[in-house]
């Protein structure tokens, strides 16, 4: 018998063993995997950070030719450069550079004559017929300015080719600091970017500012050196430190590196964590292995689905924070690939050929391809938490009833999920996709405060609040409200940690199991929904978070508000169009004259003023928020509306601060991006109706 315990004991402790060395192999190549997806996605944004400076550069250099290079008068160089610099908001100055080094022209004309001929940019440039931009190593601003400038150099040449100087633009690095801060690489990660010839560009993060430093003598650097900027390094980032697990990525021209530094034992520190619960069941085998037997494969089992769930976490949080920033701009080529299919398909249903039967069917698989991506992207922006809300008349009741299959499955088996009794249809105002990820929020917080099992409520209510009620509950105006009541038999939450429940990135929970941003998400989606938030706990007795929903009458309203498709024509009505996208403007333009408007367009805000200062008559403002030109769509609306009160304003957004921001105010309504022609034939209708009579000068 003592045999058999000890062969057993001995087959479960090599079995756990190979698990955890396998393990913890999957857990360093994950890292691997979140390092060069960090590294690929930061070098992709310099890259396109630092192609607009270029494609300002590409026309200088083409000016260059059309005036004789570098040694033309400044009178044909002067206007250029500063129209250039006007339109670059992160460069600091714009230079001229003949064939021998010395600075003929600049924006910063303290520095006019004097010598580049030894600086990297230049011999690199003078040497090698490089068709990119090439960056130097980053030097410290002049007198008055702070900071380090990195210069960006594209070469000059003559119409046969020969060199004839070079033209420099000194980038801001400042600019890009942000976006390198807000990469999730851990509480000791460190993102790091290099020159070539071994100067530090920039480190995030980093107590101090090692920009322009030298790198050379750094294990970091040797590695990006070996490797070529491209690929996978574990050792220290500096001389006898800790390990870390590097990814390198260089950009096309290989004058800068991006290296994505994790630290090897954040990595591993789940895996330790099994070690360490591993070995104290060695000493528990000794007393009760059969009853351990159980326990152990059951633990083994759940340890993997939930290294799983957490390994997937982490890598949806990290790509998330750097995705909201750039899925929305597909919505730009989303919206002209919708639109122009449209405008394609009206065209084949007027034609009765044979071949356009073919025609139509592509047409319409491109549309569906498009709205898959559009449903794709609006995934990708409620993630990163930028997609716009759409409230509408909402039964709670049935929402909760339908997503109480998910949630079984969410909570697990310990956890027992309780619905209130029917209430029937109970209606409010709310965005649904919100209102049930509200609702899976607040259950798995509710679980997580229950590590033995319990029962969560979810209850339905009606309460109404008169005036006392909103004055003791601010931004919450009187009337009808919807009570989502959610209930658990946890453990509770003690009353000094009740103030600070909201607060983003405040949590309770070990690391790794949470990020604190849970319950300031729900926090943030009731105020959007002109809601409020309540919590009663005691500890050993449970919580209940109240959520509180405007009241809506039923969905006759919302249906009342589907107009017939011929009302939303129009009638020679004037449409000022603003948007900087060329495609965008084109399109929208095209969609509206087909509406039956007239389109006076514009590509920015000062634009935009001229073209209303011709206009005798202008019927409504149709902008987008954020263009280029030193003017936003909401500032190009004030202006418009000092010199004609009363024009009704139509915002084009993709970002949800914007849309929430003016929804409900008067004469300021919103599209969101993508849209299709409905959607912008309704939005325009509401407008000129709304404006009653059209505004003139």
């Amino acid at each position: 018998m003592g045999l058999a315990t000890a062969l057993a004991l001995a087959i479960l402790l090599g079995v756990r063993a190979l698990d955890l060395v396998s393990r913890r192999q999957e857990q360093l190549e994950a890292g691997d995997r979140r390092a060069i997806n960090l590294a690929v996605v930061l070098s992709g944004y310099l890259r396109e950070t630092f192609a607009a400076a270029d494609a300002s550069l590409r026309q200088l250099a083409l000016h260059s030719q059309r005036i004789g290079g570098a040694e033309a008068p400044e009178a044909d160089w002067g206007p250029a450069l500063l129209s250039a610099r006007a339109a670059l908001t992160a460069v600091g100055s714009i230079s001229v550079t003949d064939s021998t080094g010395t600075i003929r022209h600049s924006t910063q004309p303290a520095i006019v004559g004097q010598s580049r001929r030894d600086e990297y940019v230049f011999r690199r440039l003078a040497s090698d017929t490089v068709a990119d931009i090439v960056a130097d190593t980053p030097f410290r601003a002049v007198a008055g300015r702070p900071g380090y400038l990195i210069p960006l150099g594209r070469r000059l040449s003559a119409p046969a080719g020969a060199f004839r100087g070079i033209i420099v633009a000194t980038f801001v690095p400042d600019a890009l600091r942000g976006v390198f801060r807000s990469a999730d690489v851990g509480a000791n990660g460190v993102v790091t970017v290099f020159h070539r010839d071994g100067i530090i560009v920039f480190r995030e993060p980093s107590e101090r500012n090692p920009i322009g430093e030298v790198a050379t003598s750094e294990p970091l650097f040797e590695a990006a050196m070996r490797t070529g900027g491209n690929g996978l390094y574990r050792g220290p980032a500096a001389p006898n430190g800790p390990m870390f697990r590097t990814a390198f990525r260089a950009l096309p021209n290989r004058d800068l590196i991006v290296a994505v530094s994790l630290r090897e034992d954040e990595i591993l520190r789940e895996w330790r964590r099994d070690l360490n619960s591993s070995l104290v069941r060695v000493a528990m085998f000794a007393t009760a292995l059969a009853a351990i037997l159980a326990l152990v494969f059951r633990e083994m089992d759940t340890r993997a689905a939930a290294q799983e769930a957490l390994s997937r976490s982490q890598r949806l949080e990290s790509i998330g924070r750097l995705t909201g920033g750039i899925a929305h701009d597909f919505n730009n080529l989303l919206t002209v690939i919708l639109g122009n299919v449209a405008l394609i398909k009206d065209g084949l249903d007027a034609d009765a050929a044979p071949a356009s039967a073919a025609n139509r069917e592509s047409a319409a698989q491109i549309e569906r391809a498009a709205t898959r991506g559009t449903a794709l992207i609006g995934q990708l922006l409620a993630f990163a938490r930028r997609q716009p809300l759409q409230p509408r008349t909402v039964d709670l009741e049935a929402l909760v009833r339908d997503a109480k299959p998910m949630l079984d499955r969410v909570l697990g088996e310990d956890v027992t999920l309780h619905t209130g009794p029917d209430t029937g249809p109970v209606f409010a105002t709310v965005d649904p996709v919100g209102a049930e990820s509200a609702l899976l929020n607040l259950c798995i917080n509710a679980r997580d405060a229950m590590p033995d099992g319990g029962t969560i409520t979810i209850e339905l209510a009606r309460v109404t609040f008169d005036e006392q009620d909103a004055r003791a509950n601010p931004n919450v105006a009187a009337g009808s409200y919807v009570v989502v009541s959610v209930s658990d038999t946890g453990t509770g939450i003690p009353e000094e940690h009740l103030a600070h429940l909201f607060e983003p990135f405040f949590t309770t929970k070990d690391v790794g199991r949470g990020t604190g941003l849970g319950l300031s998400m729900v926090y943030g989606f009731v105020k959007q929904s002109a809601g409020l938030v309540k919590v009663d706990s005691r500890v050993g007795h449970g919580t209940t978070v109240r959520l509180y929903f405007p009241e809506a009458a039923g969905p006759a309203a919302e249906l009342a508000a589907s107009a017939p498709d011929e009302m939303a024509r129009g009638n020679g009505e004037t449409i000022l169009l603003v948007e900087d996208e060329p495609d965008l403007l084109s399109l929208a333009t095209r969609l509206l004259e087909d509406l039956g408007y007239r389109v006076v367009g514009a590509s920015n805000g000062p634009a935009a003023i001229d073209a209303a200062n011709r206009e005798p008559r202008i019927d409504v403002l149709l902008t987008d928020m954020v263009m280029p030109g030193g003017m936003t769509g909401r500032q190009l609306a004030a202006e418009l509306r000092a010199l004609r009160p009363g024009l009704p304003v139509l915002y084009m957004s993709g970002y949800s601060d914007d849309i929430d921001r003016d929804r409900g105010v008067a004469g300021s309504e919103v599209v969101a991006k993508p849209y299709d022609r409905p959607r912008l034939a309704a939005a325009l209708r509401d407008a000129l109706r709304a404006a009653m009579h059209p505004v003139r000068r």
